[in-house]
């Protein structure tokens, strides 16, 4: 047991030396930027006066008790504690500024830092992630039979003021007519968009149960619209893999011959080049919906193009 403690001890000076490493890397990030304006704003002095409220009780107790390697570990941070209200009171600002009162300047920082106290929380608990971008899908969903519904209108105002969404829908629409036709291939983008900003997996079933409303909303579904929002909402529960066995299908264009491949070549943008057996094809993208996959289909051969769709991970083979 005796060995013990004696590992402990030197285990917990180790730990002091750490704490002293600790605490100057993070003094001496911020001592190299402490005339920086911004660098002052960006201290919350409110934080640090808590971390001296709630140090300094403990620091006085380990001195009582003569705890003294709990007492200067406590110390370093108390000190920290104190080094950041001096940065964030701005008053290594006033090198080229004209001198004003030490109390002036940690007032002024408390009165800045009291207007944005409640930003974090408000962004936590009221505003999604990516907000434009889900506003952005909505709307397009609701464009996509080339119609705007009153109530589709409707559903989407009362989807921004729930989530405190500081968006203008009008101001939204009309930036969005004059800039993109809504169709099915700036629809996925726009979810791609989404899911590349990675939001949370409670938010994104949360999208995809108000996906399932909106296109109700208007007491019409189309089979090209419920075709569409089945790809999306696919594409949302892969995400959050709600589906594990979820379905994909890859749409592939296969060159018959030198014209074809040229003429392939000339429309497409994004692709993957897969050598097979018995040839090669261009990967055009995955979709999660055979009916979507086949319409997309039906697009390339429109052009003249052998397009197919094929279940993953199911074997293609080229004669």
């Amino acid at each position: 047991m005796e060995l013990f403690f004696q590992i402990l001890q030197v285990w917990l000076w180790a730990s002091l030396g750490f704490t002293f490493v600790e605490a100057y890397l993070k003094v001496n990030k911020l001592w190299k930027r402490k005339h920086e304006r911004k660098v002052a704003e960006a201290q919350s002095i409110m934080g640090s006066c808590v971390a001296l409220l709630a140090g300094l009780p403990f620091f006085f107790r380990y001195i009582t008790r003569s705890d003294f390697e709990s007492a200067i570990g406590s110390f370093v941070w108390l000190s920290v504690s104190v080094f950041i209200i001096f940065v964030g009171s701005g008053i290594w600002l006033q090198r080229d500024e004209k001198k004003i009162n030490f109390f002036r300047l940690i007032k002024d920082a408390l009165k800045l830092e009291g207007t944005e106290v409640g930003n974090l929380a408000k962004a936590l608990i009221r505003h999604p992630v990516g907000a434009k971008n889900m506003v952005e899908i909505l709307v397009q969903i609701a464009h996509i039979d080339n119609e705007f519904h009153k109530k589709e209108r409707e559903f989407i105002e009362l989807f921004i003021e729930k989530w405190s969404i500081n968006l203008s829908l009008d101001d939204f629409l009309l930036y969005h007519d004059k800039n993109e036709n809504v169709n099915y291939s700036t629809l996925l983008k726009a979810v791609h968009e989404y899911l590349e900003i990675l939001p949370p997996e409670k938010q994104v079933a949360q999208l995809i149960d108000t996906i399932n409303e909106l296109i109700h909303v208007d007491e019409s579904v189309a089979e090209e619209e419920k075709m569409t929002v089945t790809e999306v909402t696919s594409m949302l529960r892969d995400y959050i893999n709600q589906d594990k066995d979820i379905k994909k299908f890859e749409v592939c264009i296969v060159p018959r011959n030198k014209e074809q491949e040229e003429r392939a070549l000339a429309v497409l943008f994004d692709y993957k080049r897969k050598e097979l057996p018995g040839g090669y094809v261009f990967s055009v993208a995955e979709y999660f919906s055979e009916e979507y996959a086949e319409m997309v289909c039906e697009e390339y051969r429109k052009l003249g193009l052998f397009a197919i769709s094929i279940r993953i991970p199911e074997e293609l083979e080229v004669a």
